[in-house]
């Protein structure tokens, strides 16, 4: 089936119960990309109205009541959650790529101290099989406005259509380059003035929120499940880990990542 917009009352009645469904979804999806870069959608809105009345009863209870936020529209954010409630009762589970941001929503803040502090870090990835945690690595290097991003080894380059998903039109704002190797992304990075920290969880390493960093500087992250390579570590200058206080020793790569990097840009000095 085609994925249109508008169907008329005889098309929509004519599709089995399971279409109707699925008309409803894609429907439900252009509805929600409207509202989050603030379209017109009170038509849009208007017609998947019309095509739940348009569905014969009974109508399962999900449905009734999606219908009624939507008549009712009290607030942008209730009709976003209503649909929210619809999808999980239909056992849709979205993912990160498939959620609709808001545009111009964001708090911009410019000081010329973390300004300076983020245009002279660059971030080192060390052969990350995720080209989902790389997109999210490049929105977090996106929001700091940092200098770059050193790709190395099996890491996706923003040519890949997944790391696109989740990078979400930001790809191409951050400067990047990619190296066969990690080693050579250290060593051309050194040959630079950086100073090497690696985000790894040896024991040499100091806690993200009680170092006086050095600037300009490397973070080196490491894969999902190796870390960072042994030959890689050698060439580092210092090492950085993330307290935790349950079970697990460690978080997921893109979002380690982000904690250490907005504590490097944003956090205070322990010496000051």
């Amino acid at each position: 089936m085609k994925n249109i917009n508008h169907y008329s009352q005889s098309k929509f009645a004519s599709l089995s119960p399971v279409k109707q469904l699925k008309a409803l979804d894609r429907l439900l999806f252009s509805l929600e990309h409207s509202i989050s870069q603030n379209d017109n959608y009170t038509k849009l809105k208007n017609h998947i109205i019309d095509c739940i009345s348009w569905m014969k009863p009974p109508l399962p209870e999900y449905l009734s009541q999606l219908s009624n936020a939507l008549e009712k529209e009290e607030s942008l954010e209730k009709i976003y959650y209503a649909i929210a409630y619809y999808q999980q009762q239909r056992g849709k589970s979205l993912k990160d790529y498939q959620i609709e941001v808001r545009k111009g929503d964001g708090l911009r803040v410019v000081q010329p101290e973390t300004v300076n502090k983020a245009q002279q870090m660059i971030l080192i990835l060390d052969n990350l099989r995720s080209a989902f945690n790389i997109g999210s690595i490049f929105r977090t290097a996106e929001c700091l406005n940092l200098k770059s991003i050193y790709l190395c080894g099996v890491c996706a380059t923003p040519e890949s259509s997944s790391l696109k998903k989740t990078a979400r039109g930001i790809e191409d704002r951050v400067l990047w380059k990619y190296f066969p190797h990690p080693e050579d992304a250290i060593l051309a990075a050194k040959s630079e003035g950086y100073f090497l920290y690696a985000l790894e969880t040896v024991e040499a390493a100091k806690s993200v929120f009680e170092v006086n960093y050095k600037f300009p500087l490397a973070l080196v992250v490491g894969n999902e499940s190796m870390g960072i390579s042994q030959n890689a570590l050698k060439l580092c200058d210092s090492f950085l880990a993330i307290p935790v206080q349950g079970w697990k020793n460690s978080l997921n790569v893109a979002v380690a990542c982000a904690i250490c990097a907005y504590q490097i840009v944003f956090g205070n000095s322990p010496h000051q």
